[in-house]
């Protein structure tokens, strides 16, 4: 009996062994994979850039509604399947599909954001919904436990920027249009005496405070 119960114990533990190095394994290929993906949204917003606002807006507004609907779906798959951040990685096909695309989504959207501030704040604002979506995408890929740092630096500004979470002192986005502070001024007269060229201390650049995202 003895015997019996040591080769129970010992087939358990070489089960246990082998699905902990399947799961390893598959962490390994969504990081590679998900790397690859990243590559691709660095380019495509680096494309987005070179054309002027009103072609920028549509592009964004294409690309965007695409993203939302996967998020949505993304969010609906995960929900009902009970997953949540800080679980394993699924070992469902789905499960972890759903997965993928909502963090592959949510730093493709962020890094849209980040470099193109005011056309999409403007495309957010346009429906409450997308806010809250995104919102939810990035809450979710916070908590995940495999992203690499450049990307949840990435989700990091991305909430600061947001509002989401509370924004550091020096938090500057170099990207972001200067208007709102020149209408600002302009309602305000400053006194003759006043009207010297002030000068601003700069913050850190996205760039420079974390890296090249």
């Amino acid at each position: 009996m003895k015997l019996l119960n040591g080769f129970l114990f010992y087939s358990i533990l070489l089960i246990c062994k082998a699905e902990e190095k399947e799961d390893v394994q598959d962490i390994k290929i969504f990081q590679s994979l998900f790397k690859r993906k990243r590559l691709e949204h660095k380019e495509a917003v680096k494309s987005i850039m070179k054309h002027d606002q009103q072609k920028q807006y549509k592009l964004i507004d294409a690309i965007s509604r695409k993203i939302f609907q996967v998020l949505e779906e993304s969010q609906i798959k995960l929900r009902e399947s009970g997953y949540v951040p800080g679980m394993p990685f699924p070992s469902d096909s789905k499960i972890r599909d759903a997965l993928s695309l909502c963090l592959e989504n949510t730093a493709f959207l962020s890094e849209i954001l980040l470099h193109m501030p005011d056309i999409t704040h403007e495309f957010l604002k346009a429906e409450k919904s997308r806010t809250l979506i995104l919102t939810w995408g990035i809450f979710f890929a916070s908590q995940s436990n495999f992203l690499d740092e450049t990307t949840k630096k990435l989700i990091y500004l991305a909430s600061q920027e947001l509002s989401i979470s509370e924004k550091d002192p020096d938090y500057v986005n170099p990207y972001k249009s200067k208007k709102s502070d020149a209408f600002a001024l302009k309602e305000k007269p400053l006194k003759k005496k006043e009207r010297k060229k002030k000068t601003f201390k700069k913050g850190p650049r996205l760039s420079s405070q974390f890296g090249d995202l």
